[in-house]
């Protein structure tokens, strides 16, 4: 049951005042990685703007998370797939050139990324595993209405086709697209420039392949993206300084809300990050400007419905 193709581009018709709609999705990665970042996403969604979270299938506190998915039935869930800095659902036997002898895969970001593309010897191995997880996350009777990756390894140009392919398998409508107006965070947050434009080009030139793949399998994507090039640190006055910048269509804002710091990620704003999910002042800004706010699941059925 494949959505209708053309991606989200017809959900991007003026309104009847004359204007482009702008939709905006929160969401949240790394459900299921531990205790304080399963916490805040149920108080962001319970009080807050959140409405999207993506699992991770082998992540430590998985089991806690559907727990409270199972109580949460309005929060849209995706899958979070792992390639590189997590463990990996399959047995190491069965995919042993991905992981070591204790299922973990590789954690340097560059490294993992060139192996991927130069070993084309590893794809089964890659779609074994990616599958391994959607059907974990199927077994907990959860039904994943979108994916995307740790790391946002699914727009390598190797794995991203695989993706689609596993999307249309087990009819999950949507899927994340990339890209993220440097010019925007950058005028945000300045800081780091050489590394956030290097970042932001080479996601723009994945994403233009990529787009015409998704749309080319009746998939839903979102049309504009923020939480790469600023990651950890969408704090309450970053949203608020973006929110009149949206364009029109739809926008993913995807954070790591947490309920205390990570002292493994120090560098990341978790606590921050869940402040602005609750934020009075980013609602009064979303109403005041217009701004819908909605998640993959509700989006998908309303392309599916046009």
């Amino acid at each position: 049951m494949a959505a209708r193709a053309g991606g989200c581009e017809s959900l991007n018709s003026p309104s009847r005042g004359g204007r482009a709609r702008r939709t905006v999705i929160f969401s949240a990665d790394d459900f299921g990685s531990s205790e304080a970042v399963n916490g805040a996403v149920a108080l962001a969604h319970r009080q807050g703007l959140l409405r999207s979270a993506s699992l991770m299938a082998a992540g430590p506190q998985v089991e806690a998370a559907v727990r409270l998915a199972r109580e949460l039935p309005g929060l849209c869930l995706g899958v979070h797939l792992t390639l590189i800095k997590g463990r990996a659902v399959s047995p190491p036997a069965k995919i042993p050139h991905l992981v070591d002898s204790q299922g973990h895969f590789g954690d340097c970001p560059v490294a993992v990324g060139w192996r991927y593309f130069f070993q084309p010897r590893l794809l089964p191995e890659i779609r074994r595993e990616l599958a391994a997880q959607i059907e974990a996350v199927l077994r907990l009777g959860l039904h994943p209405w979108h994916l995307n990756s740790h790391l946002n390894l699914h727009m390598h140009p190797r794995i991203f086709p695989l993706v689609v392919d596993l999307a249309r398998e087990y009819d999950i409508p949507a899927v994340r697209l990339v890209r993220e107006d440097w010019r925007t965070t950058l005028a945000l947050a300045p800081d780091h420039p050489f590394p956030k434009l290097a970042q932001g080009l080479i996601f723009a030139l994945l994403c233009r392949r990529a787009r015409r793949q998704a749309q080319a399998a009746g998939l839903f994507s979102n049309d504009q993206l923020f939480g790469l090039l600023n990651e950890g640190r969408m704090t309450e006055t970053y949203l608020l300084d973006l929110i009149p910048r949206l364009k029109a269509g739809v926008t993913e804002i995807y954070s790591h809300p947490g309920l205390y710091a990570d002292p493994e990620m120090p560098a990341y704003r978790r606590q921050q990050e869940l402040t602005a999910l609750l934020s009075p002042q980013l609602k009064e800004a979303l109403a005041a400007a217009a701004v819908e706010v909605s998640d993959f699941a509700r989006l998908s059925r309303r392309m599916r419905a046009l």
